[in-house]
């Protein structure tokens, strides 16, 4: 798949508003979604994935206006929580990507 410079620009864009956004965010929620985006970026497979942070911004965002506490937000296990949030994007995954190239090529096999 052949990346074009203007999606290159875009998704650039979209990164350096994404973490300016971060940057408003109190301390401790900065702390805790920059950690969780180094575990999530192991994960990036698709344009999708933009989709994932989104998300996750926005809940961070919410509870942070509304002043909870950061472990009652993601728990006791942050593992978990970044894993509950791929299980909902699973198709963004690059394990998926490779899973789906692995089927693709024993389709062949079949044929």
């Amino acid at each position: 798949m052949k990346i074009s410079w203007k999606k290159m620009r875009e998704d650039k864009k979209w990164y350096r508003d994404y973490q300016a956004k971060e940057k408003e965010l109190p301390e401790t929620y900065q702390t805790a979604i920059k950690a969780l985006d180094a575990y999530l970026m192991q994960f990036w497979g698709t344009d999708e994935f933009i989709n994932l942070l989104d998300d996750m911004l926005a809940i961070f965002q919410e509870n942070a206006s509304e002043n909870v506490p950061i472990n009652a937000l993601v728990g006791d296990d942050p593992v978990a929580f970044a894993d509950e949030l791929l299980a909902q994007y699973q198709q963004a995954t690059w394990m998926r990507k490779q899973q789906d190239k692995l089927r693709n090529a024993f389709k062949e096999l079949k044929s």
